[in-house]
Formats: structure tokens, C-alpha cells, sequence
């Protein structure tokens, strides 16, 4: 990655700011890929300009981690293993309520295709348990965290075409970022409040589930009497954060024990390294029960066995097809982009914080008993279309009218 003309000081303040909202004082752990680590330091280095305290920037590659699934294959023990300090880790992130900034590098999108699928699959699931205090924590979010992309060259020429870089690619990304206007973080202030309005809106209905339909789908999401719909950022510690920027969604975490019909993958989804395309999953009391794709059936398959929960739904999600994302007619290959061009629905763990019972509910026995799926994966799927409409129905039966032709008429 090559930083150049724009003025990347701004993204790397906005993260910090509107994403994390970190404090003085407080510690700031990064984890990015390799190719986005000259970013990674104008972040840390913006974080001490605000009087971070320890900044430390994890490094993750996936060449590495194709090298080792496949040379350890067939030995459980070693894909298992961790560094003796995880548990340390966790415990200093976790107990010392550090804040946590996720770069996500788009530049190695399919490179695990042709890794051994099987090793994957338990390295995974091996790597998620060994960390689940961290992922809890974030799901729960009890410490402050952001996800956002970094732009490079690869990526560029994927969304845009081979004779595009890196620069051609943050033209599209500045405007959908709201870095073009006098004050960021101010009009995401300002998305964050229609967002939550929205929010408010769903609340109020106490719906009791959603039916997509259209577009090849027939799927109806049940939701819990709990669930609460969310929107324009969380609260962590009495704080205002945003977890991902950018942010078009409105969630919540449905019943894992009831959806039931067919549901047409709109857009190309990572999984486990791997994209999958043309997807069509069946749903049937809650659980995935077949699935067809034109690419990446293997990866796909092995992601629902990575636990029970793997193969039911943590989050539904809805998206206006009229959002900045969506408007640019773009497939960028990336969830954090494409799940805010369209509605979506994740398989693997349910937000916790999207429950309002959310305190009572401090172990995974307790969550999978108020309905929430429990598991060590969480990847959206996009199911938006400008063919979807979205009807709300309550506990008696109503049906209300949530989106038509892929755009809100609430």
C-alpha cells in the first residue's frame, strides 16, 4: 500500500474519534494485514497526537496462514496451537478495557481457495475458541471497537478494473466515507441519528418477524420478544462508538430457532479466504438445511461445520438498495462494504447487545436458551435487491410494510 495524494490524517482521526472514541490514557490495540501496516501507523501514530496511552499493532498475513494450514494438515494439535501469551493477552485487552481498531485489507480476497478446506476448517475453530473471551467481549461490546478497510492497488483493480490503483479506488471511497465534507465526524453524528430513528421506528411496531420476498427469495426471520433494533453506533461504557465505518444498517439478533424458506445471495461473500458466489441457502426451523452455489461450495460447507451454531442466523439486518454503497453500483468484495449496500443476514453468533435482556445473559447457556445463536463464527450473507420487499408482521398477525423495491417506506 502506498499512501499518496490524499490525506489520509483524516480517515485515521475519524476511526479513532467517531469509531473508538478513545479516551486519554487509554490503550489502543490495532490488528491489520500486512499490506495495510504503513495506515496502521498513521493511526497509531494520530492515537498518541490524542494521548493514547500503549498503542501495539498486531500484524496478520494471509500468505502465512495458507502455509501453515497446509503444512500442518492432518495434525489437530498443531493447528491448535497458540502463543503461551494468549491468555495474557486477552486478559490486558479485555481487563484493561483497551480499545480495539480492526484494518481490514481487501488485497488477498480468494487466496485460501485452494488451501486444504479440511485444515482450515479446524484451524478456525481451534484459533476462534482459543480467543473467546476477546470475541465476547467485542460481540458484547464491552470494550470500544471499529472496523474499517484500508484501500490498496488489488483491491482497486478488482472493484474498478485492472487499469485502476489505489488512488481511483479512494475517489470512490471518500464521499461513501463522508471525508468530503467540511465536518466528518459531524455528519456521521448526523447518519447516526436517522439510523437510530430508523431504529426506533422498528421498535415501536415490536414486530414478531420479517418476510423477504422477491428476487428468487421467500424467507421469513422470526424475531425474539427481546430483540431491539439498532442503529448509528453503540455504547460502550456510557460512550458513543461506531463500530464499523462506514455504516448503513439497521440489526438486530432474530430467534435462531425460526426461519424458514429460501433466500437468493445477491452478492459475492469471503468465506473462510474464499468467495462464494451465486449462493442459495433453505432454511427450515431455524437451521440451514441444503445450499447450492456457482462458487466456493467447499468453503462454504465447512464454514457451517465449524459448530452447532454455524449453520443458524445471529443477525438480519436491513439496508435502503438508495445508500451511498449501493448508489455506486459497485461490488467491492468486501462484507464491510457490501453489507451496507443491502439488507443481510449473518450465520454464526448473535449481538448480544442487540437483547434487552442483554445483562442476564452471561454465558453461552443462557443465550442459547433466550433464543440467541451461540457460536464461534459470525459472516453476513447479502440478500438485498432493488426486487426485495420486506413486511413486518407482529404477534397478531398484523403485516406492516418495511421496505418495497429495496427501499424503506417507514
Amino acid at each position: 500500500m502506498i499512501l499518496t495524494e490524499f490525506n489520509y490524517d483524516q480517515y485515521a482521526r475519524l476511526l479513532l474519534e467517531t469509531g473508538i472514541n478513545l479516551q486519554k490514557g487509554q490503550n489502543l490495540m490495532i490488528q491489520c494485514h500486512v499490506e495495510g501496516v504503513l495506515f496502521a501507523r498513521r493511526c497509531a501514530e494520530t492515537a498518541y497526537k490524542m494521548g493514547a496511552g500503549i498503542v501495539e499493532i498486531q500484524l496478520k498475513d494471509t500468505h502465512l496462514t495458507k502455509a501453515r494450514v497446509n503444512a500442518q494438515a492432518g495434525d489437530e494439535t498443531s493447528l491448535g496451537a497458540a502463543p503461551g501469551w494468549t491468555e495474557a493477552w486477552q486478559d490486558a485487552v479485555v481487563g484493561d478495557n483497551w480499545a480495539y481498531l480492526a484494518l481490514e485489507s481487501f488485497e488477498d480476497v480468494g487466496l485460501m481457495a485452494d488451501a486444504d478446506q479440511d485444515a482450515l476448517a479446524i484451524y478456525e475453530r481451534l484459533q476462534a475458541d482459543g480467543k473467546r473471551r476477546f470475541r465476547d467481549a467485542v460481540l458484547s461490546h464491552s470494550i470500544p471497537w471499529c472496523v474499517a478497510g484500508v484501500p490498496g492497488d488489488k483491491w482497486a483493480k478488482r472493484v474498478l478494473g485492472e487499469d485502476k490503483n489505489t488512488d481511483d479506488l479512494w475517489r470512490i471511497l471518500v464521499p461513501i466515507l463522508l471525508l468530503d465534507e467540511a465536518n466528518p465526524a459531524e455528519a456521521w453524528k448526523k447518519k447516526a441519528d436517522t439510523l437510530v430513528e430508523r431504529s426506533d421506528k422498528l421498535n415501536s411496531l415490536r414486530l414478531d418477524s420479517l418476510r423477504f420476498k422477491g428476487n428468487g427469495t421467500d424467507l421469513t426471520v422470526g424475531l425474539l420478544r427481546q430483540s431491539v433494533w439498532v442503529g448509528g453506533g453503540e455504547r460502550c461504557e456510557g460512550r458513543m462508538t461506531m463500530p464499523n465505518i462506514p455504516t448503513e444498517e439497521i440489526f438486530t439478533t432474530p430467534d435462531r430457532r425460526r426461519c424458514d424458506g429460501k433466500v437468493r445471495i445477491t452478492r459475492p461473500v469471503e468465506v473462510r479466504g474464499t468467495l462464494v458466489k451465486g449462493a442459495v441457502l433453505e432454511f427450515s426451523g431455524g437451521k440451514l438445511i441444503s445450499f447450492d452455489t456457482e462458487e466456493g461450495r467447499e468453503a462454504l460447507a465447512g464454514y457451517i461445520e465449524t459448530d452447532p451454531g454455524a449453520s443458524s442466523l445471529g443477525e438480519v439486518a436491513l439496508v435502503g438498495e438508495d445508500s451511498p454503497i449501493a448508489r455506486s453500483g459497485l461490488i467491492f468484495d468486501s462484507i464491510l462494504y457490501d453489507e451496507n449496500a443491502s439488507c443481510h443476514i449473518a450465520l454464526g453468533s448473535g449481538y448480544v447487545s442487540c437483547l434487552a435482556d442483554a445483562d442476564e445473559l452471561d454465558n453461552d447457556e443462557k443465550k442459547s436458551e433466550a433464543g440467541c445463536n451461540v457460536s464461534l463464527v459470525h459472516t453476513d450473507f447479502m440478500i438485498g435487491s432493488p426486487e426485495i420487499s420486506v413486511i413486518g408482521v407482529d404477534a397478531a398477525g398484523r403485516e406492516v410494510p418495511i421496505m418495497e423495491n429495496g427501499r424503506f417506506v417507514i
